[in-house]
């Protein structure tokens, strides 16, 4: 039975935020850098680990390595450095990443914001605030450009991620299966 449940589809809920209650609401990490082309290896590892390996969602290693690849290309989007933080632990080791496109061209329907591709805390440094920080990061960034919001896809069934969210603004705009 659990395998057959691996195989159902699961939602995906789209979600958007005013870049001002997530300002108001998330605590700062306190070291962040912007990403840069030479994250491209370990965030394409951490994508592997994060990322629940199921239908529809079944890569294989080089697919994640040139998704991840694509992001620098502006393939989903323009790319946003600077909205795309790191956070670093006093030593100096990445213990998380935000991804921000300007807007997402994966899909027509996805609102009109700047949008979130990944939003990945390693598991030794989870429930540390370490995407509260990260994500205020991003909020601080894009209010820097006039940016209003900020949207992005989590699955329904990670209710880790659904808390933080909310508890940061975030409210439900879509849901669609994962298929879709």
């Amino acid at each position: 039975m659990a395998e057959n449940a691996m195989e159902q589809p699961y939602d995906r809920i789209v979600m958007r935020a005013p870049v001002a209650a997530i300002l108001a609401a998330a605590t700062p990490w306190s070291h962040v850098r912007a990403m840069v082309p030479e994250d491209i290896p370990w965030l394409a590892a951490a994508v592997w680990d994060a990322y629940p390996q199921r239908p529809p969602y079944e890569p294989d290693w080089d697919g994640v390595v040139a998704s991840t690849q694509s992001m620098f290309k502006n393939e989903a989007g323009a790319f946003m450095p600077v909205a795309s933080p790191v956070a670093l632990t006093e030593d100096g080791f990445i213990a998380g990443a935000v991804t921000v496109v300007q807007r997402c061209t994966l899909r027509d329907d996805l609102p009109d914001a700047p949008y979130v591709l990944d939003c990945i805390t390693l598991p030794d440094h989870r429930r540390q605030g370490v995407a509260s920080g990260l994500l205020a990061a991003s909020a601080r960034a894009l209010k820097a450009v006039g940016e209003k919001d900020l949207a992005l896809t989590c699955d329904a069934d990670n209710e880790a991620a659904l808390a933080l969210y909310e508890k940061l603004g975030f409210v439900e705009v879509m849901r669609r299966s994962a298929g879709s």
